[in-house]
């Protein structure tokens, strides 16, 4: 693998105290993901630091599926670009981006370990209905281990998203589109 370029250097104002700050600009090739600039911001005064990751380069928007079938298929690599939806038909569950999504890089099985977390949280609120949060969490717990069937779908408009495995489908996107969905 290559070592990141950098491509640029500049002063900026520390948003902490006020005073000079360096920001170095590199450019890195990744695997499965293309060219990314990391920008890493450091204040010699305060030791004030943040690093920000972006892409460079996109690809074609698609979907991602992912079929889940049996114990093991859970361990697929996931890499999910800022800016894709993540569906689970099965379990009625879509993971919407945010204005400031990041993307991320996990198994099947710990995208569902984070399903639990998340889920968990919501149900010990008490602001959601018990008996619903505890089919969800069996089923979670169930498809963490690869007992039960389900899909994955990633709506990947960035085209960076993937899911590492002979298993894995891709649909364009505007290919989809096109046809039409049912009812229109």
């Amino acid at each position: 693998m290559s070592e990141p370029v950098k491509v640029a250097e500049n002063e900026v104002a520390c948003p902490v105290c006020g005073q000079k700050a360096l920001v170095e600009d590199y450019v890195h090739n990744i695997p499965h993901y293309g060219d990314i600039l990391i920008s890493v911001l450091t204040c010699s005064k305060c030791g004030f630091k943040k690093r920000d990751v972006g892409t460079l380069s996109i690809g074609d928007p698609r979907k991602i599926i992912y079929k889940v079938e049996k114990p093991g298929d859970e361990r697929a690599l996931l890499i999910r670009a800022g800016g894709s939806k993540v569906l689970i038909p099965e379990f009625n569950i879509e993971i919407f981006p945010g204005p400031f999504s990041q993307g991320f890089i996990t198994t099947i099985e710990g995208l569902i370990i984070d399903l639990i977390e998340k889920t968990s949280f919501l149900c010990e609120t008490g602001e959601v209905n018990e008996s619903e949060c505890n089919r969800v969490l069996e089923l979670l717990n169930k498809a963490k281990d690869g007992l039960v069937e389900y899909t994955i779908i990633i709506e990947d408009y960035p085209g960076k998203s993937d899911i590492i495995s002979n298993k894995t489908r891709y649909v364009r996107i505007e290919e989809e589109e096109e046809g039409g969905s049912p009812g229109d």
